[in-house]
C-alpha cells in the first residue's frame, strides 16, 4: 500500500518533453506551427549555436493576453479543441496542449505577446518548468518565444545532442519544410549573424521550392494536381533524372500538415517504377488534401506521424497518378523514336553466342525471332537516321566501348548506350506483352522440381501463387515448407524455374520489388530480363546487331530506362564538347 504516487507537474513535463522535444528542431517546428495557427503572415528564426544556446521565433499573428499567456504553459492547454467531437477533425497544427510546457521544462523560456486590441503586452519567464515572472511589456501585435539553454536541467539529454552543424542543418530542414506548405507566409532564419533565408511569399509551389531547393533542381521538377471523390494530390515530382540515394527528397503533407509515411513513399516510388535503379529515390514534395474525418493526426506526441482510414484507396490513388503524370511528360527523357522507313522493320532481337564471341544467333521470345547474323567490319550507317527526340537524330554507329557500350554519333554530337540495359528494356517489354496476352505457354518438366522455403517466406509465396499460376507456371503445395515445381513460361527458354523463383522471394524480401504494389508481372518480367535473356556488358556485338538493338529499343513504350531504372543510354552535344575541350 502507499507505493502509487501522482507525479510532480515538474516532473510529468519533463517526461512529455522527451516525447516532444528531441533536438532544437523539435522545438522550431512547434513554435512555426503555433505561429501559422496564429495566422501568422511573417515568421522569424534565430537561431545561435546550433539551437542549445538560443532559439528564438517571432510572428505577427494573434496574440495572446496575458490570462492565455500564463494557461499556455499549462499541459494540456490548448485553445484549438473544445470538445470531444474535435479529436475527429483537427485541421489546426496543434491541438495537445503539450508543445510549451514541454519547452519550458527543459529550458530558460521568455514569452512576449499581445493580441492586437490590447494597448501593451504580456511577458512570461519560465525556468525549468518555474514560473519566475509575469509582467507588462511593450511589444508589437503578435509573439516572440526564446529559448535558451536547451537541457540545462537534464544533462543527460543535453549530452546527447550533436554538433552545431548537425543541429543547425535539422533546423533548416523543419524550416524549409513548413515554409513549403505556407506559401503565403515569410519566412526567414536567422544563424548566428547571417541570413540564411528569407522566403517571400509566392504564388506557385515552384516559386517556393526554388528558393529553397534551387533553380536548377526546380527546372527538373514536374507540376501535379490530380483529384478523385474525396482525394486531392497536387505539388511536385522530380523527373527520373533528379533522384537520391535515400528519402530525404521524398516529403509529404497531409491537410498542409508535415508528416512521415512509408506507406505514401512507397506508393510513390511504385509510379517510378522502372524509371528509378534500385536504392535511388526521387524528389517530391506532395500534398494530400482529405476529409479531416479520415485522418487521425493522434497518434503521437510529435504529430508527425498519421493514419488514414482506408490507406489503400489513398496509396493506389497516388501511385496511379504519379505513373499517369510521368507518362504523359516527353520531357522526363529523351524519347527515342524511329523515322517511317524504320518503324515498319520486322521485330527482332539479338542474343550473343558466347561459344564464337562474335555471332548473334537466333532467338524466339514474344513471337519474334533473329537471323544469324556475322560479325563485319563495314560502318553501320544509316539511310535514315534514328531520331532521338526531334533534337536529337542518329547519324551512324561508331563502335563500341569495351564491348559494353555502343557509340553513336548524332547531328549535333553522340550518344552512349548501354547494351545491357537497353536489351533488358526491350526483353522486358516483350515478356510484359506475352504475360498481359493471357496467352503465356507453359513449358512442362520433365522432372518435377522442388522448392523448399524457410518459414518466413512461406506466407509471401503463397500470396504470390496466383499470379505465378497466371503467367504460366504450375505449383502445388507439396507439404509444410515444400512446393513442387511442374511447369513454367515457355517464354523464359532455359532459366532454372527453382533459382528464379527463390531470387524473386529474396528480393521480395529485401525490398528491391516493393514499388511493384499491384503488379508482379512486372517484377517477374524484370527479373528475368536481367537473370538470364538479355545481352550483358562486354559480349561482342557485330554492328548490324547493334543497329537493330537501337531500332528495337526506339520501339519500346519507355527506351530510356532499364526495368530497374538504370538509364539505357545518355547524349552528349557537339557545343558541349567544345566547352569540355576549351575551344569556346
Amino acid at each position: 500500500m502507499g507505493i502509487i504516487r501522482v507525479l510532480p507537474e515538474r516532473i510529468a513535463n519533463k517526461i512529455a518533453a522527451g516525447e516532444v522535444i528531441e533536438r532544437p528542431a523539435s522545438i522550431v517546428k512547434e513554435l512555426i506551427e503555433n505561429a501559422l495557427d496564429s495566422q501568422a503572415k511573417e515568421i522569424d528564426v534565430a537561431i545561435q549555436h546550433g539551437g542549445k544556446g538560443l532559439i528564438r521565433v517571432s510572428d505577427d499573428g494573434s496574440g495572446m493576453d496575458r490570462e492565455d499567456a500564463k494557461l499556455a504553459f499549462q499541459r494540456h492547454a490548448t485553445s484549438k479543441i473544445t470538445i470531444e467531437e474535435d479529436l475527429e477533425g483537427i485541421g489546426s497544427f496543434g491541438f495537445r496542449g503539450e508543445a510549451l510546457p514541454s519547452i519550458a521544462a527543459v529550458s530558460k523560456t521568455r514569452l512576449i505577446t499581445r493580441p492586437a486590441d490590447s494597448p501593451g503586452g504580456t511577458e512570461v519567464v519560465i525556468e525549468g518548468g518555474s514560473l519566475r515572472a509575469t509582467q507588462d511589456h511593450p511589444c508589437r501585435k503578435g509573439t516572440i518565444v526564446e529559448v535558451r539553454d536547451l537541457f540545462f536541467n537534464t544533462p543527460a539529454r543535453r549530452k546527447f545532442l550533436k554538433a552545431d552543424s548537425t543541429e543547425m542543418g535539422h533546423v533548416m530542414e523543419v524550416v524549409s519544410h513548413l515554409a513549403l506548405a505556407a506559401m503565403d507566409v515569410r519566412f526567414r532564419l536567422k544563424i548566428g549573424e547571417k541570413t540564411v533565408l528569407d522566403l517571400v511569399p509566392v504564388k506557385r509551389l515552384v516559386e517556393r521550392a526554388a528558393a529553397i531547393l534551387g533553380e536548377e533542381t526546380a527546372r527538373d521538377l514536374l507540376e501535379m494536381n490530380a483529384g478523385e471523390e474525396g482525394i486531392r494530390v497536387w505539388g511536385l515530382i522530380g523527373k527520373p533524372a533528379l533522384n537520391k540515394a535515400n528519402r530525404t527528397g521524398m516529403n509529404f503533407f497531409i491537410n498542409r500538415r508535415w508528416v512521415k509515411s512509408l506507406s505514401l513513399s512507397y506508393a510513390v516510388q511504385a509510379g517510378y517504377q522502372g524509371l528509378l535503379m534500385h536504392g535511388r529515390y526521387p524528389v517530391v514534395a506532395l500534398f494530400l488534401d482529405l476529409d479531416l474525418a479520415r485522418v487521425d493526426v493522434n497518434v503521437h506526441p510529435t504529430k508527425q506521424e498519421v493514419r488514414i482510414s482506408h490507406d489503400a484507396e489513398v496509396t493506389g490513388f497516388i501511385q496511379r497518378s504519379v505513373k499517369e503524370l510521368l507518362g504523359r511528360t516527353g520531357d522526363r527523357a529523351p524519347k527515342l523514336q524511329l523515322p517511317p522507313g524504320l518503324a515498319a522493320a520486322p521485330e527482332k532481337i539479338y542474343h550473343l553466342d558466347s561459344s564464337t564471341g562474335s555471332t548473334v544467333k537466333d532467338a524466339a521470345w514474344d513471337g519474334f525471332s533473329a537471323r544469324s547474323i556475322r560479325s563485319g567490319d563495314r560502318e553501320a550507317r544509316f539511310s535514315e537516321p534514328i531520331a532521338l527526340k526531334d533534337s536529337l537524330r542518329i547519324t551512324k554507329i561508331l563502335g563500341s566501348l569495351h564491348n559494353t557500350f555502343i557509340v553513336a554519333e548524332t547531328e549535333d554530337g553522340f550518344v552512349l548506350v548501354d547494351q545491357h540495359a537497353a536489351h533488358e528494356r526491350i526483353v522486358f517489354e516483350a515478356l510484359l506483352r506475352n504475360f498481359r496476352s493471357g496467352q503465356s505457354e507453359r513449358q512442362t518438366l520433365l522432372l518435377d522440381e522442388v522448392l523448399e522455403l524457410h518459414p518466413k517466406q512461406i506466407e509471401l509465396f503463397k500470396r504470390s501463387l496466383p499470379l505465378l499460376a497466371k503467367v504460366g507456371f504450375e505449383i502445388d503445395e507439396f507439404g509444410e515448407r515444400s512446393f513442387v515445381i511442374r511447369a513454367y513460361p515457355a517464354v523464359f527458354g532455359e532459366v532454372n524455374p527453382v533459382q528464379l523463383i527463390r531470387t524473386f522471394l529474396e528480393e521480395q524480401e529485401e525490398g528491391k520489388l516493393r514499388t511493384a504494389l499491384d503488379d508482379h508481372q512486372e517484377a517477374i518480367a524484370a527479373l528475368c530480363a536481367c537473370k538470364k535473356q538479355s545481352v550483358k556488358a562486354h559480349d561482342p556485338m557485330a554492328p548490324q546487331a547493334m543497329r537493330a538493338l537501337l531500332e528495337r529499343l526506339a520501339a519500346c513504350e519507355n527506351p530510356f530506362n532499364c526495368p530497374h531504372g538504370r538509364p539505357a543510354f545518355f547524349t552528349q552535344t557537339f557545343s558541349d564538347l567544345e566547352k569540355q575541350f576549351k575551344r569556346i
